[in-house]
């Protein structure tokens, strides 16, 4: 007998399960896709478990691919049509309100000025956070303002607020032009080694001079403590970013060192 309600019960956590797996990336996103069709808001047809993640990865290589053919820009590019070449094609495809889907996830993409500012203003819509920022991101995110909604975020934008006084600000100004001074100076050391044409990659230069700056504004003296810290964010990240946000389970497909990380 014991057998038999072992077995009907194992029957039934499977049962809920695919139910739920069913509810969670079948149902429901059809469902808020459906109700935005209706209203004449389409978009590029989702993979049930994926969403346009693999077409927007390939779009992407691709614009990779031609970028390392081109040797030089044109000075009026879309700079949207480089980083993000999906957000440039589907724009021009659906119009500049438009809908896809990362996973489970389904994302409204309004890209319709005036009803951008419709949206900010209209004081009745509290729309809150995603909830992929606080699941997915947690573990870099915590509760903080970026990923908050309600009382937390309250309670976040309360402390947080004061250090952003005119007065305060004023205050950390000679840090940052301490702080911007020296990767100059190190730029100029680069220019006069290679010459008047150099290439200076300075999306590192700028990502460590925010970190000097925050660090210094916020650690004072101790601000190599803060640095630390800085370096301990960003290895979180790279972890993060393999981890699509959406596809339920996928962060259990890292390796042990990224799951670690994560946990």
């Amino acid at each position: 007998m014991s057998i038999v309600v072992e077995v009907v019960v194992a029957l039934g956590a499977v049962l809920f399960g695919l139910i739920h797996f069913l509810h969670v990336l079948v149902l429901k996103p059809k469902s808020l896709r459906s109700k935005l069709q209706k209203q004449g808001i389409h978009g590029p047809s989702p993979h049930f478990y994926f969403g346009n993640i693999k077409e927007i990865k390939t779009l992407l290589l691709q614009q990779q691919e031609l970028q390392a053919k081109q040797k030089e820009e044109e000075e009026d590019e879309d700079v949207t049509s480089t980083l993000f070449p999906h957000i440039h094609k589907w724009r021009n495809q659906y119009g500049p309100i438009y809908l896809f889907s990362s996973g489970s996830i389904q994302w409204l993409m309004v890209a319709d000025m005036e009803m951008v500012k419709e949206i900010l203003l209209n004081t009745s819509l509290d729309l809150g956070k995603p909830s992929y920022l606080s699941k997915d991101m947690g573990p870099l995110l915590g509760q903080g303002i970026l990923s908050s909604s309600g009382p937390i975020w309250a309670h976040q934008r309360k402390i947080i607020a004061p250090e952003l006084y005119l007065d305060k600000v004023k205050a950390m100004v000679d840090q940052i032009v301490d702080s911007t001074n020296i990767m100059l100076r190190s730029w100029e050391s680069i220019i006069e080694r290679d010459g008047i044409v150099s290439e200076i990659k300075i999306d590192e230069d700028l990502r460590s001079l925010s970190a000097d700056i925050i660090s210094r504004a916020c650690f004072g003296s101790n601000y190599v403590q803060g640095k630390e810290i800085f370096t301990k964010l960003r290895d979180l990240q790279k972890v993060l970013s393999k981890i699509y946000a959406g596809i339920p389970g996928f962060r259990y497909a890292s390796s042990s060192k990224d799951f670690r990380t994560y946990s």
